[in-house]
């Protein structure tokens, strides 16, 4: 048993170092580009890009609607963006100002993207099921797959398999890469609106963040549920780095970041909890220094649909470091 002293002991101490402030509007999932040392978070008119080095930002890198979140491709010089707006996918140089190399039409309004290594190719998950299949080198979809559900995020553990989160029926849909064929729905008990989800390689284990304050640890091969760990309401990434074995989780609700350690499949424990900002849901980690971005803003009161918007003048990138 770990007591509280040890776990007191063995936390990084994250703490808010820096607040970058960003332009008014909305925000989604945001991924680190580890050759130019350039991060890129998407917005609700395009994608936002920062230099890592030199601290310069292009707060419309790419110009879109609604954009859901960004990958990089092979070789480090190209990158995908997933813009629901317009159901559309952009691919960009991410050395030469953002050059457009392509766009992709696409049926479904897509939450997330991910590439795919065996298969070479970029999946494409549709909010209402579908999952559109794109070639990158030669630009041009290759495929399409019918799964169901309402499609969130995805992952895939570099050897054939794809996993993504349905947020209709809270479960994960394992898929294989080959036969582009169903393998796995694997349901998850008391899990409500799965959103981020990570792979963590060294145990081969999926992480799946659901709303309410729970993160499910599941097995990659059976989809066996392994553990649930209790985290901050209202997550929407789970952050993972595989050099540490952590795993950052930003909750919106309460306003905490939940900093996890994968010691074995089953065994992922709390080692701190620390404060963010209310509102502050998804982030990226820089793989090479550790530290966290993470966007957040203040919020006003719910308008007549039931939401709320950030106020303005206050979007800004949390940047967080630890202590050890």
């Amino acid at each position: 048993m770990i007591t509280p002293a040890a776990q007191a002991a063995d936390a990084p101490g994250y703490h808010i170092v820096d607040r970058i402030p960003m332009t008014d509007g909305w925000w989604d999932y945001a991924n680190i580009d580890p050759v130019h040392n350039l991060l890129f978070v998407t917005r609700g008119n395009g994608v936002f890009k920062l230099d890592l080095n030199s601290g310069l930002m292009d707060q419309r890198f790419i110009p879109g609607s609604e954009g859901r979140g960004v990958i990089m491709l092979p070789g480090g010089d190209k990158a995908i963006a997933v813009l629901a707006g317009n159901s559309s996918a952009i691919m960009f140089n991410t050395d030469d100002e953002g050059k457009v190399l392509h766009k992709f039409s696409l049926v479904q309004q897509s939450d997330s993207e991910v590439y795919e290594p065996t298969g070479k190719q970029v999946w494409l998950m549709g909010g209402h099921g579908q999952i559109a299949i794109i070639d990158p080198v030669k630009m041009e979809q290759t495929g399409s797959i019918e799964v169901g559900g309402e499609l969130e995020f995805s992952q895939t553990d570099g050897r054939g398999r794809v996993f993504v989160n349905d947020v209709e029926s809270a479960s994960i849909i394992a898929i294989d890469a080959r036969s582009r064929k169903v393998v796995g729905r694997w349901k998850m008990q008391g899990c409500e609106d799965p959103s981020g989800l990570a792979y963590a390689e060294q145990t081969d284990t999926l992480l799946s963040v659901c709303f309410n304050n729970m993160l499910k640890v599941l097995d990659a091969r059976s989809g066996k549920e392994l553990q649930t760990v209790a985290v901050g309401k209202g997550a929407d990434a789970v952050i993972y780095d595989k050099t540490t074995r952590r795993v950052f989780i930003p909750s919106a609700y309460d306003g905490l970041l939940t900093v996890l350690q994968v010691d074995g499949p089953g065994d992922v424990r709390m080692i701190e909890q620390v404060p963010t900002q209310v509102g502050t849901r998804t982030g990226a980690i820089d793989p090479k220094t550790g530290t966290l971005y993470l966007p957040t803003a203040r919020f006003g009161p719910f308008n007549k649909a039931g939401d709320v918007d950030p106020l303005p003048g206050t979007v800004q990138l949390l940047v967080m470091k630890p202590k050890s």
